[in-house]
């Protein structure tokens, strides 16, 4: 028999009211639901809308495929098993807890027993820390604003974590746009063979590493309604020599981003759909090893090799996506997997993908700041921390934006996007010695300054390739521009300057 529980006792099952803090040390009593309640249509799938109005997010939106907030996991971290009949759950009936420092959050995260963790505002971990997330644990930002600084998450061989309206923010190790130092392991989340993890609604920016992987046989995983940006290696998926990882990305916006948009390796079944590539310079979806991707109803605007299959044991396909200004790459080898074996989904049409992904992507009421001038400094006096950040956001700024550069050597592969007329980029000091935008690899891979909009201007500053070809070769680009329009103004270029388009 099912037992409808009214709003008053659904409060008292999640725990203390949404204004009490019950923390760590407190040790409250943990939560069940009542004898004969269980199962999918007891008190738990009531506790997990509950929860959204906790979380202080809207419950209203609905697309073709669902609530945009949905109580419950979506995709293949929603598929149940015999443990977890309502799929991923993280620590719902389990005890909340509000965390307000840095200690208590990674207690909260690590205990031992079902948990959820509410977090409210900025959350400054020291820098470059990974914070241990145990299994039956959900972590919960509470309306605008809530964020991670400095650090990430990782999921080591655990089950059952949801992860929601979060900011994950700021690791970038400055000079290390490539995430190849040895003291930069900075990933957003990490989730290392693990099953059931829902991400969603969350934003990953400026972080060191990767800003989410998903590595060594996890499964059932799903990345929803979030954003990736402003990054060299995004969503990277594999790590392992077994085709059993099972993931789903739907809802996702990728916005000025390098590489692994995403390296979808040894996945037995990837579902991608209703997703937004914006500005990848490198590529975009890539099938890798034994891995079997499907792509669905997600548009690629500005994106080089969008669609790749990787190895001969790879397979990627395409169903109803939208190309805008691509080039490279549109790799389809037939059909790959049918998510109807695994889950239901509604795909909403290609041409909702922007509006939806504008209005309700990442977490609730988000707000991406656009002033009219963007400092870059390596030292954390400015306002980002490489050029490659500062374009991403003058790109989304409704309004012209002037980047400056402290004085530094920046090894950054750029791309100044369509759109973008009438950009300038200067060096601070007006020394061009003083300002460093650096790379090394050929044209064919990429310039160090690609240029794919008219009317930029770049001013007292050095562009180079240092890339060993023969000057005068065209091999070895330190600026490649698409037409004449480009003006330098006391620019020192160290290496061939190349006047084509790379997408024709």
């Amino acid at each position: 028999m099912t037992t409808i529980l009214t709003r008053r006792q659904i409060g008292t099952l999640l725990g203390a009211a949404a204004g009490s803090a019950a923390l760590v040390g407190g040790a409250p009593p943990a939560l069940a639901a009542p004898p004969g309640a269980e199962g999918p249509t007891g008190p738990l799938v009531h506790a997990a809308g509950e929860l959204l109005r906790r979380m202080r997010v809207p419950s209203g939106p609905r697309t073709a495929d669902g609530p945009v907030w949905a109580p419950l996991a979506t995709g293949f971290a929603g598929v149940p098993d015999a443990s977890l009949p309502l799929g991923t759950v993280g620590g719902l009936g389990g005890r909340l807890l509000i965390a307000t420092s840095v200690e208590e959050f990674i207690a909260a995260v690590g205990a031992p027993e079902p948990t959820i963790v509410l977090l409210r505002g900025t959350l400054t971990l020291p820098f470059g820390t990974m914070v241990d997330v145990a299994s039956d644990t959900s972590i919960l930002g509470v309306g605008r604003g809530a964020e991670l600084v400095g650090g990430g998450l990782r999921l080591p061989s655990v089950r059952n974590v949801v992860i929601r309206n979060l900011t994950i923010r700021d690791s970038f190790v400055p000079g290390d746009w490539d995430g190849k130092s040895e003291d930069n392991d900075n990933d957003g989340i990490r989730v290392d063979t693990s099953d059931h993890v829902w991400i969603d609604h969350c934003e990953f920016v400026r972080l060191g590493d990767g800003q989410v992987d998903i590595r060594k046989d996890s499964t059932a995983v799903t990345v929803s309604w979030s954003i990736f940006r402003d990054h060299n290696k995004t969503l990277g998926v594999g790590w392992t020599d077994n085709a059993v990882t099972t993931l789903t990305v739907h809802h996702t916006r990728f916005s000025n981003t390098h590489q692994r948009n995403g390296s979808i390796d040894q996945v037995a079944a990837g579902h991608m759909y209703d997703n937004w590539h914006a500005g990848h310079s490198s590529y975009g979806m890539s099938a890798r090893g034994a891995g079997q991707v499907l792509v669905e109803n997600s548009v690629f605007q500005h994106v080089r090799n969008p669609l790749i299959q990787s190895d001969p044991d790879s397979g990627i396909h395409q169903i109803g996506c939208q190309f805008e200004g691509t080039w490279g790459r549109h790799d389809d080898t037939g059909p790959t997997i049918d998510p109807s074996d695994h889950y239901a989904h509604t795909a909403d049409s290609t041409d909702q993908v922007i509006p939806l992904l504008t209005q309700h992507g990442g977490p609730h009421g988000r707000h991406e700041p656009a002033p009219r001038r963007l400092r870059v400094a390596q030292d954390g006096s400015g306002d980002v921390a490489s050029v490659h950040a500062a374009i991403g956001a003058a790109w989304r700024s409704p309004h012209p934006v002037e980047i400056i550069v402290a004085p530094g050597t920046y090894r950054e592969a750029l791309t100044i996007w369509p759109g973008l007329e009438g950009l300038v980029i200067r060096g601070e000091s007006g020394d061009p010695a003083d300002v460093v935008l650096t790379y090394d690899k050929r044209t064919t891979d990429w310039a160090s300054l690609t240029v794919l909009c008219s009317e930029v201007t770049l001013r007292a500053l050095t562009v180079e390739n240092t890339h060993p070809a023969e000057p005068g070769s065209g091999e070895a680009a330190a600026i490649r521009h698409i037409d004449d329009t480009l003006v330098l103004e006391d620019v020192e270029v160290r290496g061939d300057l190349v006047l084509d388009d790379p997408r024709v």
